[in-house]
């Protein structure tokens, strides 16, 4: 019998294979839009149905320079300047001046790299990157995605590609002779439920309320980044498509690097969640070739929840038993979502070409 988790870790895992392994069709993109492997790291009970996509987070790469400094613009950073011991927090208008600034520098182009890793109670959930170029309307993401281990289900890797030229959407994918190949979706309507990340959202993060202060200074190419972090939480929900950004996360850390002219170079994040599941196990039945769910509890004292549960998972024929013989236990959950951000391109034209060779297909749904 699995716990709520467990069957979530193999829905999560199965939907992984079914992108690498879809086979083209009449609705093959539709499949597509509903298997998307991003955010589905995440994926709970509740959201059998409708899986969302998967997409993450590694480690923060970031580290704060050591030593003091100014920066541009900012006015004294050093104790003896400020007079107080600490290093000044940055006004409301530079603060907003970094966010304007970066905004700028991408406005029409850009190439932006994100990583991350994310864990449940210190154990790996799960870990990848979105590497995203985007000039115009038109835009390309790579994303990689390592699944650990899990369930007796092996650890494994899954890389595709969404791109969008001239409002049409394409994908890169294994078909189902295992080999990958580029597909078309010529339904003029087809592409607006796959959404691609928008990495320049993330300056929203750029909040005064966070009380941003000096770390230090780093070379970085031949470039002087300057570190701001946030001594406060920022006071603005996780933005929907970062990993971890789930009801009740909230943006533990927030470090950001800065060139002279303001504009943000690099940026680490902590999301955390802390979550509470109980115990509720669900179990699969097959019988006479159908398969259903059971919605197992060891006492009347979650069966209004689970009859909740149950009503959202009708379309899997979900039934609800009392089995005492099950654990009552309560578990409790820290979820950390560790991001890494870096900005790049600024001012270079970015070329996104339509793939050569791309099979049609006519998406449906």
């Amino acid at each position: 019998m699995l716990t709520e988790d467990q069957l979530a870790d193999q829905l999560r895992t199965q939907l992984h294979r079914e992108l690498a392994a879809v086979e083209p069709g009449p609705d093959l993109l539709a499949g597509l839009n509903r298997r998307r492997a991003r955010r589905a790291l995440a994926t709970r009970v509740s959201l059998v149905a409708a899986p969302v996509a998967a997409a993450a987070a590694a480690a923060a790469l970031i580290v704060p320079g050591i030593g003091g400094g100014v920066a541009p613009g900012t006015g004294p950073a050093s104790p003896s300047a400020t007079g107080t011991g600490k290093p000044a927090v940055l006004t409301a208008a530079k603060v907003e001046q970094v966010a304007s600034q970066s905004r700028r520098a991408m406005a029409r182009s850009g190439k932006v790299t994100v990583s991350y890793r994310m864990t449940d109670n210190g154990a790996l959930t799960g870990s990848g990157s979105d590497r995203i170029t985007f000039a115009g309307h038109n835009w390309n993401d790579v994303f990689t995605q390592d699944i650990p281990a899990s369930n007796g289900m092996p650890a494994h890797t899954q890389t595709a590609i969404n791109r969008i030229v001239n409002g049409q959407l394409f994908l890169h994918i294994a078909g189902p002779d295992n080999r990958v190949r580029w597909y078309h979706d010529t339904n003029p309507a087809g592409h607006p439920s796959i959404k691609i990340p928008d990495p320049r959202t993330l300056f929203g993060l750029l909040n005064p309320s966070a009380k941003f202060q000096v770390t230090g200074h780093r070379q970085d190419g031949g470039t002087r980044l300057t570190g701001l972090r946030a001594t406060a939480s920022p006071q603005l929900r996780p933005l929907s498509w970062l990993p971890g950004a789930e009801p009740g996360a909230r943006v533990a850390s927030l470090t950001v690097w800065v060139d002279a002219r303001h504009v943000v170079h690099q940026m680490s994040l902590r999301i955390t969640r802390n979550r509470t599941v109980d115990p509720i196990y669900l179990q699969k039945v097959v019988k006479n070739g159908t398969e259903s769910i059971r919605i197992v509890i060891p006492s009347r004292a979650y069966l209004k929840e689970a009859r909740a549960m149950a009503r959202k998972m009708r379309h899997l024929h979900a039934t609800v038993s009392i089995d005492p013989s099950q654990s009552a236990a309560v578990k409790h959950h820290l979820e950390n979502s560790d991001v890494s951000v870096t900005f790049g391109g600024f001012g270079q034209t970015q070329v996104i070409p339509v793939p050569p060779n791309a099979v049609p297909e006519f998406s449906r749904g």
